[in-house]
């Protein structure tokens, strides 16, 4: 005998425990970065569609492609692409239809694209090996709290190109040492939601002051870490004496690369030869420093690939940067 579901009942379907057991799981389904990026998405075009009289939930799509219209008069493709990825999770996420699947509101994004270019306005201006040390050098504080705990996390970033939130998350517990360097395990990055993790080797530098594994271990030492804890790897300092146990989140590692550069006098120049874009140092500047310098230095794209952990070869080249690019050409092998 089949059982039947009554066609009505008073009771609940869940009680309020699993009803927030199920809200919570969902609210974990995307990057604390993801949700703050939609956020102030949704928050422009909900304030667009206020100005207008609009209705911006449910969004009717000539509503949604004409916010495209504006929107991408102002901003490149990428950010206007981020918009279009909110709104529609936003719908999605309410029980609403996505207005954004509409064959009308991708033919909008289409002709931002054609128009405008799908290239991100900025991209990050790669710290190098070379810019790095002469960030390195122009620290003052090396042997203080505060000088250790920077310069390991800029020398780990870019032995590791490592994302900054993938620095902000690291734990000592992340790091296994062995007799030519450490073993570093990424439980969780942006390409990798869903935590498989990867498995990193950073091997001892040939220069004792940019050497990655000499200064986390020194930045282990002075912060009281051990490998193995399950503590954060790098967390904020109060008053220049004491560790914090709060770790310092994506933006402020962005900030601390931020602050050394311009210390240092890395702002612009370098990047001359680059296109306008790369101008401006970030978060993912030591990432995109790692595959410059490594691309630099002749190694094969596909060990590049493995240390950046690039699933497609089409997204490292973004980050190689044309520092190299005369080299790099094979015009020289044509018989022009």
């Amino acid at each position: 005998m089949t059982a039947t579901v009554p066609a009505s009942s008073d009771r609940a379907l869940i009680d309020a425990a699993d009803a927030a057991r199920v809200g919570q799981l969902l609210s974990s389904s995307r990057a604390p970065e993801t949700k703050r990026s939609y956020a102030a998405a949704i928050k422009v075009f909900s304030g667009w569609c206020h100005e207008r009289d609009y209705a911006a939930f449910p969004a009717d799509p000539v509503i949604v492609a004409a916010y495209i219209a504006w929107r991408g008069e102002r901003f490149a493709h990428v950010t206007v692409a981020r918009d279009l990825a909110a709104i529609s999770a936003t719908h999605l996420d309410s029980g609403l239809e996505d207005p954004t699947r509409h064959h009308g509101v991708r033919q909008a994004l289409r002709a931002v694209a054609r128009e405008r270019g799908v290239s991100p306005a900025r991209r990050a201006a790669p710290v190098t090996t070379e810019i790095l040390r002469r960030i390195l050098t122009a620290m003052d504080d090396r042997e203080e709290l505060t000088g250790r705990r920077d310069a390991a996390i800029m020398l780990l970033g870019l032995a590791a190109a490592m994302r900054r939130g993938e620095l902000a998350s690291a734990r000592p517990s992340d790091l296994a040492l062995r007799e030519n360097g450490l073993l570093l395990r990424i439980s969780r990055s942006k390409t990798d939601q869903l935590g498989a993790g990867e498995v990193v080797g950073i091997p001892y530098g040939a220069h004792p002051d940019t050497c990655p594994v000499l200064a986390v271990l020194a930045w282990l030492e002075v912060s009281d870490r051990r490998l193995g804890d399950d503590t954060p790897l790098f967390s904020r300092i109060y008053n220049r004496r004491s560790v914090g146990d709060q770790p310092l989140s994506g933006r402020s590692i962005a900030r601390i690369i931020q602050a050394r550069a311009e210390a240092a006098g890395v702002q612009g120049d370098e990047y001359q030869s680059m296109s306008a874009g790369d101008t401006w140092i970030s978060g993912h500047s030591l990432r995109a420093g790692h595959a410059t310098s490594a691309a630099e230095a002749g190694a094969d794209v596909s060990r590049i690939a493995r240390t950046t952990r690039h699933k497609r070869l089409e997204s490292l080249a973004q980050y190689v940067r044309p520092l190299s690019a005369v080299d790099d050409s094979t015009a020289g092998q044509i018989g022009l």
